[in-house]
């Protein structure tokens, strides 16, 4: 007569709950990376739209548009540091950054006089 040897079973049965808990526990850790694009188009001397949203978090992709007659730049002033993408006319650049902490963040086109060319971020938990 042969014996089945339980506590060896019982050890792989263990072992096999533990990584199922584990791997359960790993699944819920955390949601999804959000996403959001944002479009602001650049002409002479003003954005469209001049205030854009996103959410804490939220990996941003920021396309400038550049439609007017002149080179434009995008700066946002965000807390980890300012961040620039310039575009020559005709021709479009993707900024891309994590929302940080609720707030309003300002950017604008640093291209010298081109001072009253600037906007908002507004970022909302």
């Amino acid at each position: 007569m042969s014996r089945v040897p339980t506590i060896p079973i019982l050890n792989a049965l263990q072992v096999i709950g533990i990584a199922l808990l584990f791997l359960t526990l790993l699944s819920a850790c955390g949601e999804p990376l959000r996403e959001r694009s944002i479009e602001v188009t650049a002409t002479e001397m003003r954005f469209d739209p001049d205030r854009a949203e996103a959410r804490t978090g939220e990996q941003v992709f920021l396309r400038l548009r550049n439609r007017g007659e002149v080179a434009h730049s995008l700066t946002i002033e965000l807390p980890s540091g300012d961040r620039t993408v310039s575009a020559d006319p005709g021709v479009d650049a993707v900024l891309a950054f994590r929302a940080p902490a609720p707030g309003e963040y300002r950017f604008y086109c640093r291209i010298p006089g081109h001072e009253a060319q600037q906007g908002v971020l507004i970022v909302t938990p």
